[in-house]
């Protein structure tokens, strides 16, 4: 009827009816009709198996979107082991990472697997200590993989961001100490809990963020006021426990949901970037080159 009402009234440029309007209404009856025939016929009734789906404001400026599809894939650690919802896909062979930083502007290399500043660290990292560094570089995904996690905390007072990534074949990766980040990450960012200092606990990011290799996921690192350029870059394969975690007395020494699956990702990298990683100098001054997990 609404349709019909708004017809009609266009149709007969809301004046009042006459003979002559009169004389025009079977037609435009006839038309109405056949247009409402139509859509009745191509809705079912109401209920179409073609209706667009819901849109859902997904940025600050409220940008409508397709909402992401269901992941197939999580990956789970129970606090003994990772595990796989669904069966994953193969990953790649062999397994190769695209370089996350352009290395001529690092000058040091943190090793995975080794003690700095007095805790374990599985997660290895890249410092840039060029005489002119600012620590605005563009870091990229290493993998395609999903936004799991994320922290924004204060580090001396400075705000610090940390995200963890997962691919779908069981790949994680983590970067810590970026300063400035991707329209992406940062739409992640606006939603975590305020920074407060050295609280660096992780929050789940919302479902079905994907990065590709490549992508540009941060555009600054370390520390600008006191001129502390690096940021962290640990890899974990949550397909398998790495060699080190074979002795019951190292797995012991080193419990939660990295240290056994973190890998050495130096020879993961392309050839020549391998090559470049493993000449460049240890940037710890006191455990050096030592690594449970890089020989």
């Amino acid at each position: 009827m609404k349709l019909v009402a708004t017809a009609s009234f266009e149709l007969m440029g809301g004046e009042p009816v006459n003979k002559a309007n009169m004389r025009v209404l079977p037609t435009v009856a006839v038309v109405v009709l056949l247009v409402i025939s139509a859509l009745a016929g191509c809705g079912g009734g109401g209920s179409s198996s073609q209706t667009a789906p819901s849109l859902t404001p997904t940025d600050s400026g409220g940008t409508p979107t397709v909402p992401p599809p269901a992941v197939a894939v999580r990956w789970q650690f129970d606090g003994s082991n990772w595990t796989a919802t669904g069966t994953p896909p193969a990953c790649p062979t062999p397994l190769t990472f695209t370089t996350p930083v352009d290395l001529s502007r690092v000058t040091s290399i943190l090793y995975p697997g080794q003690l700095r500043g007095g805790y374990y660290k599985p997660h290895g990292g890249f410092r840039l200590d060029g005489p002119s560094e600012t620590g605005v570089v563009n870091i990229v995904a290493p993998m395609d993989a999903t936004i799991t996690r994320a922290a924004q905390y204060l580090g001396d007072g400075e705000l610090q961001f940390l995200f963890d990534f997962i691919n779908d074949c069981g790949i994680m990766y983590r970067f810590d100490h970026l300063s400035g980040l991707s329209a992406q990450l940062q739409r992640v960012a606006n939603i975590l809990p305020p920074a407060t200092e050295d609280d660096s606990r992780t929050t789940e990011a919302p479902p079905g963020l994907t990065v590709t290799a490549g992508e540009i996921v941060g555009t600054s690192v370390g520390f600008p006021v006191v001129g502390n350029f690096s940021f962290d870059w640990g890899v974990y394969d949550l397909r398998q426990r790495n060699t080190a975690s074979q002795e019951d007395a190292w797995r012991a020494a080193h419990p939660g949901e990295f240290a056994a699956w973190a890998i050495c990702w130096f020879d993961n990298l392309p050839p020549g970037d391998a090559a470049t990683v493993r000449s460049l100098p240890a940037a710890d001054s006191v455990s050096g080159s030592m690594s449970d997990y890089c020989f």
